[in-house]
C-alpha cells in the first residue's frame, strides 16, 4: 500500500540521544520510525514491521495492533484509525532523501502501549512516556531540539516582508504573489512557517497560468509579461522570470 507523502521540509530535524526527531512547518513534532523504536526501548525491526503490517491492514487484526489502535483513538480523540503509522516527508539528511515521520499523537499511543500494555513493558518506554506526558510531547521535543517557535515565526514575517518590499508590481498589472499576500500572512499569523519550502503563491501562479491559457484570455486582455521576482538571499530559488497577469 502506498504511504502518504507530504511535500514538506522540516523546519528542525536533529538526532538527540540517537533519537531522530523534528518539527514540521505547522509546529507539529514527530519521531522517525527508528527514533520511535529507541524511544520505546524496542528493536527498530519491531517498529518497522509493525508499520509495514499496519499499512497492509494486518497488524490491526492482532492483539497488539488492536490495543495500539484503541490507544491512537484515545490520544487523537477520534473514532478513526489511521491507515498508516507515519507519513513520508522530504529530508536532505536522509540517504533516501525521505524520512518516515511518526506524528506526535501516534508516538504517544505506541509509547503508552510499550510502557503499560505490552506483555513485557519497556523501562525506556516508561521513562520517556513519563517525561513526555509531564511536559507534553511537543514541548518535550521543542526543549530537546532547543527550538523556539516564535523565533521561527518571526523569521517568516521577516522573509515575507522582504519579498513584499523587493517586488513591486508593474503599473497596470498584477502578480499572484500580490494577490496571495493575505493567504501567506494568514498562514504565518496561525503559526505556520513560511519559507522557501512553502510558497502558496507558486501554486496559485501555476493554476492561474493554466486557467489563463485554457480560457484564451490573452486574446481578450493584454498579454502577460515576464518580470524577475526577487527572493531573499536564504531562499534556494534563483530569482527566475515569472509571468504577470494583466
Amino acid at each position: 500500500m502506498k504511504q502518504n507523502r507530504l511535500d514538506l521540509v522540516p523546519v528542525k530535524l536533529q538526532e538527540v540521544d540517537s533519537i531522530s526527531m523534528g518539527v514540521l512547518p505547522n509546529g507539529e513534532t514527530f519521531l522517525s520510525l527508528q527514533g520511535l523504536a529507541k524511544f520505546c526501548g524496542v528493536a527498530p525491526s519491531s517498529i518497522i514491521m509493525l508499520a509495514q503490517d499496519w499499512a497492509k491492514g494486518e497488524a490491526q487484526l492482532k492483539t497488539r495492533g488492536k490495543q495500539i489502535a484503541e490507544l491512537i483513538q484515545e490520544w487523537t480523540d477520534s473514532s478513526e484509525i489511521p491507515t498508516s503509522l507515519y507519513v513520508e516527508i522530504e529530508s536532505q539528511y536522509s540517504v533516501s532523501d525521505m524520512i518516515h515521520a511518526v506524528p506526535e499523537s501516534i508516538v504517544m499511543a505506541i509509547t503508552d502501549y510499550y510502557a503499560h500494555y505490552a506483555q513485557v513493558t519497556k523501562s525506556e518506554a516508561v521513562r520517556n512516556y513519563r517525561r513526555a506526558a509531564k511536559l507534553g510531547l511537543r514541548k518535550y521535543i521543542y526543549d530537546r531540539l532547543n527550538y523556539n517557535e516564535q523565533d521561527i515565526i518571526g523569521e517568516s514575517w521577516k522573509l515575507f516582508q522582504e519579498r513584499v518590499l523587493n517586488n513591486e508590481c508593474p503599473k497596470g498589472y498584477f502578480t499572484m504573489f500580490d494577490e496571495g499576500t493575505t493567504i501567506i500572512a494568514s498562514l504565518i499569523r496561525n503559526n505556520i512557517v513560511v519559507d522557501d519550502s512553502i510558497m502558496p503563491d507558486g501554486s496559485l501562479g501555476i493554476h492561474w497560468a493554466k486557467y489563463w491559457k485554457d480560457q484564451s484570455l490573452e486574446s481578450k486582455y493584454t498579454p502577460r509579461i515576464k518580470i524577475i521576482h526577487q527572493y531573499p538571499e536564504s531562499y534556494r530559488q534563483g530569482n527566475p522570470p515569472i509571468f504577470n497577469g494583466g
